[in-house]
């Protein structure tokens, strides 16, 4: 887990990587373990209506997420990808 952190973290822009079991529970984190459950709880309800939206477009399997935000001008994004028994969480 921890090579998977490191191989994210020395990525130009990256603020954070959560790696979580397949229920949101985060496993390891760069981050504040406070922030990293916080972060992890929001993804996983997006991931859960996520999942709803493609299965009602009858599209297969949701396999990444991807949100681009913006304030003051700078812009951010949160990658998700799922995996069988994990979910990776990239803050940029």
């Amino acid at each position: 887990m921890k090579s998977i952190i490191r191989r994210f973290e020395e990525r130009e822009g990256v603020r954070g990587v959560i790696i979580c079991d397949s229920s949101g529970l985060p496993i390891d984190s760069n981050m504040d373990i406070e922030i990293s459950e916080e972060v992890a709880a929001y993804v996983t309800s997006l991931i859960g209506k996520g999942k709803q939206v493609v299965e009602a477009l009858k599209e297969g399997t949701l396999k990444f997420i991807r949100l681009e935000t913006a304030t003051g001008g700078k812009s951010q994004e949160t990658m998700v990808a799922l995996e069988e028994n994990l979910i990776l969480i990239i803050l940029k």
